[in-house]
């Protein structure tokens, strides 16, 4: 299963997935997923594209799209460079293992690890909406 469009709103949803949704909600609609569970409720479903994670509460916390996803935010898509979003947006963070945009509050990227990598031009390769 697939998401291939849908509409970014940072803190709110990615397409038909809203955030604070529950699992009883959501997958009913869905098939073909992996699971990983924690053990204390909160698990995170994988599926070709996209990955849903749940917290203990059974509300949709974080959904993430990769490769084959074609939806955009503020024309930000998956592919798009740091170069790219700092001519967009101004500036960016390095928060770790993501990036995040300044004053932009419910979204992240993770950028591809590419050969010759270089935090400017290696593409996005998921963008994350998350609870904030």
């Amino acid at each position: 299963m697939r998401i291939i469009y849908g509409e970014i709103e940072p803190g709110i949803r990615i397409g038909k997935y809203l955030l604070g949704s529950t699992k009883e909600e959501i997958l009913p609609r869905l098939e073909d997923y992996k699971v990983w569970e924690r053990g204390d409720g909160f698990c995170i479903y994988s599926f070709d594209n996209f990955k849903l994670w749940f917290g203990v509460n059974n509300e949709l916390e974080q959904i993430g799209v990769t490769k084959g996803f074609f939806g955009t935010y503020n024309s930000v898509r998956i592919g798009t460079t740091m170069l790219d979003i700092k001519k967009i947006f101004g500036r960016y963070e390095n928060d770790g293992d993501v990036y995040i945009i300044p004053g932009i509050a419910g979204i992240c990227f993770e950028l591809e690890d590419v050969d010759g990598w270089d935090e400017l031009t290696a593409p996005i390769e998921w963008i994350f909406v998350y609870k904030c």
